[in-house]
């Protein structure tokens, strides 16, 4: 069985799978640089990212690996298979997209200010962290969940925080999708409004062997539908598996 390796977004690390990664077997949570006890490596960009989960890779995996990318994670994953292929048996982006908002770069001005700007005015990543999760989950979802994306975005350091969410603005391989040789699936919340359902969809269909998935919640999909996602793993596992004709 092909290991499964999970990353993170850009608001909380590896805790962000809590409710997930129990459900996967072989499977591991990873931290990205800066976040829990991962040694901070700026200034991140996604070229030395991708390198850093290739490494990983090797000494986590045994060389190949089905990476689960959550948003910035989806975006690092997508990267990874791009620049090291062989190391890569197959893709879950899950709330994600192949590239950062339009090509505008005043998309990316109003971005970083939304981020970027309350803690310019003084507030803390605490005060941060509330804001953010109850802004990326659907209505309905109870408290516990916000907190627990929340509590893993307050302990995340201001300057990791800053950096990630600058190397976030740079992705973009919209263009690059075709050359993506790996099985994946893409998983969308119907309510999540940072990375849209329709965006993750037609992802899906630029993919050479892309298939799609969707469940009722917003943003924060291992965090809100984890037995559903849990299952979607499973069918991409299966299909790795099954024997070429």
């Amino acid at each position: 069985m092909t290991k499964v390796l999970f990353l993170h977004g850009i608001g909380a690390g590896a805790d962000s799978f809590l409710r997930l990664h129990p459900l996967v077997p072989d499977s591991e949570a990873l931290s990205l640089p800066g976040f829990g006890d991962e040694p901070a490596d700026p200034p991140l960009s996604f070229p030395k990212l991708a390198d850093w989960c290739a490494a990983k890779i090797d000494s986590e995996a045994g060389g190949q690996a089905i990476l689960f990318g959550h948003s910035f994670g989806g975006m690092l994953a997508l990267e990874t298979a791009l620049t090291h292929p062989d190391k890569v048996r197959g893709l879950v982006l899950c709330g994600a997209t192949p590239a950062f908002g339009g090509r505008d770069p005043s998309f990316a001005e109003q971005f970083l200010e939304a981020r970027l700007g309350p803690l310019d005015r003084g507030a803390t990543m605490e005060d941060l962290a509330r804001e953010s999760a109850v802004s990326m989950v659907a209505p309905d979802t109870p408290d516990e969940i916000v907190r627990l994306f929340a509590d893993g975005m307050a302990r995340v350091p201001e300057a990791v925080y800053r950096d990630v969410v600058r190397c976030l603005t740079t992705f973009d391989r919209r263009d690059d999708l075709a050359r993506v040789a790996h099985p994946t699936l893409c998983i969308a919340g119907t309510q999540d409004r940072a990375a849209p359902a329709r965006t993750v969809a037609k992802m899906a269909e630029r993919l050479p062997k892309g298939d799609y998935r969707e469940h009722d919640c917003g943003h924060l999909i291992p965090l809100e539908a984890p037995e559903a996602v849990a299952d979607d793993i499973a069918i991409l596992r299966n299909r790795i598996a099954e024997p070429k004709p």
